[in-house]
């Protein structure tokens, strides 16, 4: 009946590049969770009443390459491609009580995006920052429904178009080989699944992000001139950790 996929899109190092300067990073992201809330969608006949309720990711996974150019030394822009997975589950219900619960399978799907990060170094190793980020990708579902009584229904939903747009301004401070940063952000998540075409089922079902502000943190281990290592959490509007490996030519 309904389904949703959503994505950890996080800032990663705190420190542009330099001008000129190309890097190279492999990223790992983990969402533990993201609660979303249902906004409209073509309902079969019999199904006017219904209400999802309590859909949320439960578990998702995004394995992406980054390549990151020093526009200036204060200003890099990046693109991101790779491939995302997840698993979301839900409720529906008629009037006040539940009359299905459902499990849903995003296959992997090729995942891609793009960004700039504006970042200055204003006073004993003190740095300001500020990143914007865009993603998308498009799934198939395996969907499973189980009712109040245990009847199973399964489907397969043609499309799941997912974009997302995040705002991050940060701090962080340099100390020896770390530079830990913590900052907020504003992220708009919206959701269109579609499919398949059938009059019996739900179609152009549309969510959006349960909460649009959010908090991170996270640091940055340098090693040596050329290296360094990252890893950040994201809470309250997704609990989610991202991994990095990245090289600075």
């Amino acid at each position: 009946m309904t389904s949703v996929i959503a994505k950890a899109a996080s800032v990663g190092s705190p420190e542009t590049q330099g001008q000129g300067k190309i890097a190279a990073a492999a990223e790992w992201s983990y969402v533990f969770r993201r609660d979303l809330t249902f906004q409209s969608a073509t309902r079969p006949p019999g199904h006017e009443n219904d209400k999802p309720e309590n859909f949320r990711i439960d578990g998702g996974n995004n394995i992406l390459g980054k390549i990151t150019y020093g526009v200036f030394d204060f200003l890099d822009i990046y693109a991101k491609l790779g491939a995302a997975n997840y698993n979301l589950k839900g409720d529906v219900f008629v009037g006040d009580k539940k009359a299905v619960t459902e499990d849903i399978s995003a296959r992997t799907a090729f995942l891609y995006g793009g960004g700039m990060k504006l970042a200055h170094e204003i006073r004993d190793g003190w740095i300001l920052g500020l990143d914007a980020q865009y993603l998308t990708s498009d799934h198939k579902l395996d969907f499973t429904a189980t009712s109040a009584s245990g009847a199973i229904t399964k489907a397969i939903y043609d499309t799941c178009r997912m974009r997302e747009w995040h705002a991050a301004p940060y701090v962080a401070k340099k100390i020896a080989n770390f530079t830990p940063y913590v900052g907020g952000k504003y992220s708009d998540l919206r959701m269109l699944q579609e499919g398949p075409n059938d009059p019996k089922r739900w179609d152009n079902l549309r969510f959006k992000a349960d909460c649009n502000i959010g908090v991170f943190a996270g640091t940055d281990c340098n090693i040596g001139d050329h290296f360094k290592l990252n890893i950040e959490g994201a809470f309250i509007d997704e609990t989610a950790i991202n991994v990095s490996a990245a090289y600075r030519f």
